[in-house]
């Protein structure tokens, strides 16, 4: 849980508050007096507090000069190689025409700078980017660029896994558009919200769809390396290098997802040297320059260190047990029947059921109101619009990294308010 003196810290004092709705709410339960203690943030997929104290220590160990400008646009030379070992060990990739360089400004902006390449080369009609849903926020990042973004929906009773049929519909329907044509496919195997991994087969599916309509690739790797112990994540990232030779693509990898350090913007952008090329000395030269020198350094000796492999092994089997034990509490506390909690086997999400009696925003907002608890709606803000395909659905999204305790304690809350399944 987010502590008082941590959001008084990230919160008292300002004068224009980010507009997103859970940090209003959080800034008025801080004014509130904090009724019942610290707050249980289960919808940020942040904890502020986890990320390992050998990788934080090792940002006072930084060279002096790592505190000027860096001198290559690609990042850091030692953490290019570090992140293409680590890359090429985690995928399997022993060959393939690829390239690395360090994102240092967050994925965000590395598939913002792809969507603008992509836009750029693009011919008449509206581009579409196609995503399956519900999904991160692909709409906030690539339609202020003028691109249509649609959905080919994951649906409950089919425990969220995507449906080639309706991969093959939701493409068919792009293309009988008049005006519109498939510019981009995203594919997010690891997939957020749903914890679901995505098979192998259904990976090259979405990947052959955008090669026999021209259409580029973005592979979001967020979450590649958070999943359960034992779980042998689907590698997106060696389909497309393998299946997509002559379309633009790219891949994008969070360090902080992994080390619990998202507010370093530490991560990777992976794709065909030339394409890459472009990327780096044209587009992110737009707005940005050669910075971040000690977040890379204590990235690169962490990578570089057996820490970061025994820590992500580690990580692994804390997540699958907090997993389980938030279905636990779900049903034996909120009495969710089993069929109503979606537990998954990647990424720090659990998704469950809204109790029948509510409406998902009433649920979470007398949740917040009545408990301290903030839990997520399974489409994130800000929502798309209905045009897009996306499919509502009476789910809510719970961010369980924070640990077994925060759990147990949030439902524990919950359950003594009458928030129940029944």
């Amino acid at each position: 849980m987010i502590t008082e003196s941590t959001l008084r810290t990230l919160l008292d004092g300002d004068a224009a508050p980010c507009a997103m709705p859970d940090v209003l709410l959080l800034r008025e339960y801080l004014h509130r007096g904090l009724p019942y203690g610290d707050p249980i943030c289960l919808s940020f997929g942040e904890t502020w507090d986890r990320v390992p104290p050998a990788l934080a220590a090792r940002l006072a160990e930084t060279p002096v000069n790592a505190h000027g400008y860096q001198l290559s646009l690609y990042g850091l030379p030692r953490l290019r190689t570090a992140l293409r070992e680590h890359l090429a060990t985690g995928h399997g990739l022993t060959g393939g025409d690829w390239e690395v360089a360090v994102s240092w400004t967050g994925t965000r902006h590395a598939m913002f700078d792809f969507g603008r390449l992509v836009r750029d080369g693009a011919g008449p009609g509206t581009p579409v980017v196609l995503a399956a849903g519900p999904s991160w926020d692909y709409s906030g990042v690539f339609s202020p660029l003028g691109f249509a973004v649609r959905y080919l929906p994951l649906r409950p009773e089919h425990g969220f896994q995507p449906q080639q049929e309706d991969l093959a519909e939701a493409v068919a329907k792009v293309l009988a558009t008049p005006g519109e044509r498939l510019a981009m496919v995203v594919i997010n195997a690891q997939h957020n919200p749903t914890a679901v991994n995505w098979s192998e087969e259904f990976v090259a599916a979405m990947v052959d769809a955008a090669v026999e309509h021209d259409a580029a690739i973005l592979v979001d790797d967020a979450y590649f390396g958070v999943c359960d112990a034992g779980v042998d994540a689907t590698s997106a990232l060696r389909v497309v290098v393998e299946r997509a030779p002559r379309v633009p693509w790219l891949a994008v990898r969070s360090m902080g997802k992994q080390f619990g350090c998202n507010g370093w913007g530490i991560g990777s952008m992976v794709a065909a040297p030339d394409v890459l090329a472009e990327l780096i000395n044209r587009y992110r030269l737009h707005h940005g320059l050669m910075h971040a020198g000690p977040a890379q350094h204590a990235m690169a000796d962490w990578l570089e260190s057996a820490e970061s492999t025994d820590f992500l092994t580690a990580q692994s089997f804390e997540v699958a047990d907090i997993r389980q034990a938030t279905v636990q509490a779900c049903v034996e506390q909120l009495g969710h029947p089993g069929s109503a909690v979606h537990a998954g086997e990647c990424t720090p999400y659990v998704l469950i059921e809204v109790p029948p009696a509510y409406e998902p925003e009433q649920y979470r907002a007398e949740c917040f109101e009545r408990t301290g608890v903030l839990v997520a709606p399974v489409w994130p803000w800000p929502y798309p619009g209905p045009e897009s395909g996306a499919t509502p659905l009476p789910y809510l999204r719970l961010y369980i990294a924070a640990g077994e305790k925060d759990v147990v304690e949030a439902t524990r809350r919950m359950a003594d308010a009458g928030l129940t399944y029944r």
